[in-house]
C-alpha cells in the first residue's frame, strides 16, 4: 500500500545520497581502479599506437624485384595456404588498430563499469524495497519522487566520476607511451593528441550511461531485486555478449579468415554498436590536419544512447511513483 501522510517534494535528499554513497563506495573504488588499469596496462604495457602495421605493398614489390622472385609461383604459393589475392589486398588496406580500439573501448574497458551499473542500480531502489528498508526511507519526511531523484543523480554522478578516472588514465597512460615510443625511436616524427581518446571515452560512458538508464528503469519498476537484476543484468549481458560475438562479422576477422560475415547480425542486438570507434576516429584525424572522410554519423548515434538512458530511467521513476509498494 502507499504512504498515506504527505511530504514535502524535495529535489533530493541529502542524508539518502550519503547513505548510498557510503553503502557503494567501497564497490566504485574497486571498480574505477580496475578500469583504470586496464588502461593504464594496454596502453603502456602493450603500446596501442603500434603493435599493428599496414602491410606495404610498396615494399613487398620491391622485395619481389630485388629477390627475382616470381609473383606467379608466391601468389600459387599463398593460394595454397588460404589467402587469396583479394584477401591480401583487404589486407593491404585495413586498420588493424581498429580492432583493438574495439576490443579495449566496447569489451574489456567496459566490463567492470558495467557490472558496477548493474549492482549499484539494484541496491538503489529493487534491492531496498525487496528487503524492506524503502519502507523506512518513506516514513521519513522523503517523498516517492524525491527518492527517485536522489537514487539516479546518484547513479550519475558516480558514472561521471568514473569516467572521469578513466578518461584521465587512459590518456597520461597513452601520452606515456607515446614519449616511450618516442624515444626509443627519435628519428620518427610524430605528435600526440588526446581527441581520439577523449571521443572512445565519451562513446564507452554514454553506452554504459545507457545501460545504467535501462538498469535503473527496472530496479525501480520492479519490487523483487530478481526481476530487476533478471531484466536490467539481462540486458547488459545481451548487449555485451552480441558485441563480442558481432566482432567476428568485423570486415578485418572476415578478411584474416577467422570471422563470418553473418556473425556481423549480433551487432544489430547490442548498445555498444552506437558507439562508431572508425567515424570518431577519422573525426579526430580530420582535426587533427589529415586527409581522411569523415561521417558525422557518431554524433546521432551518441545522442541516442543519451536518449536511451533518460527514457528508461524516467519510466521506472514514474513506475516507482505510482505503483503499490509492499511496506
Amino acid at each position: 500500500m502507499k504512504e498515506q501522510a504527505p511530504k514535502k517534494n524535495k529535489f533530493i535528499s541529502a542524508p539518502l545520497f550519503k547513505q548510498s554513497f557510503k553503502s557503494l563506495l567501497s564497490l566504485w573504488i574497486a571498480m574505477t581502479i580496475g578500469s583504470a588499469l586496464i588502461f593504464i596496462v594496454i596502453n603502456i604495457a602493450i603500446g596501442s599506437k603500434n603493435i599493428f602495421t599496414n602491410i606495404d605493398m610498396d615494399s613487398v614489390s620491391t622485395y619481389v624485384q630485388d629477390e627475382d622472385l616470381s609473383w606467379l609461383k608466391i601468389l600459387g604459393f599463398l593460394e595454397k595456404m588460404g589467402f587469396s589475392l583479394n584477401r591480401i589486398q583487404v589486407m593491404s588496406q585495413i586498420d588493424l588498430n581498429s580492432i583493438l580500439n574495439e576490443l579495449v573501448y566496447k569489451i574489456a574497458g567496459v566490463l567492470l563499469p558495467m557490472v558496477f551499473v548493474m549492482i549499484a542500480a539494484n541496491r538503489l531502489l529493487a534491492a531496498q524495497v525487496n528487503d524492506g528498508s524503502m519502507a523506512y526511507i518513506l516514513s521519513t519526511p522523503t517523498n516517492r519522487k524525491t527518492v527517485v531523484r536522489t537514487q539516479y543523480i546518484f547513479l550519475l554522478t558516480t558514472i561521471v566520476g568514473m569516467y572521469l578516472a578513466i578518461t584521465v588514465s587512459a590518456v597520461l597512460s597513452e601520452f606515456m607511451a607515446f614519449l616511450i615510443n618516442k624515444t626509443s625511436n627519435p628519428d620518427v616524427i610524430a605528435t600526440y593528441s588526446p581527441i581520439t581518446t577523449l571521443l572512445f571515452c565519451l562513446g564507452s560512458f554514454l553506452a554504459i550511461f545507457a545501460l545504467a538508464g535501462i538498469c535503473f528503469g527496472a530496479s525501480a519498476f520492479f519490487n523483487k531485486s530478481s526481476n530487476s537484476i533478471a531484466v536490467g543484468g539481462g540486458a547488459c549481458i545481451l548487449s555485451f555478449l552480441c558485441c563480442i560475438l558481432g566482432l567476428f562479422g568485423n570486415e578485418v576477422f572476415v578478411a584474416v579468415g577467422v570471422g563470418v560475415k553473418a556473425m556481423g547480425f549480433f551487432n544489430y542486438l547490442s548498445i555498444f554498436t552506437l558507439v562508431d570507434n572508425t567515424s570518431m576516429s577519422n573525426f579526430a584525424k580530420a582535426i587533427e590536419g589529415l586527409d581522411v572522410t569523415i561521417s558525422f554519423n557518431w554524433i546521432w548515434e551518441l545522442a541516442i544512447l543519451l536518449v536511451i538512458g533518460v527514457v528508461f530511467a524516467y519510466i521506472g521513476g514514474r513506475r516507482f511513483v505510482k505503483k503499490d509498494l509492499p511496506l
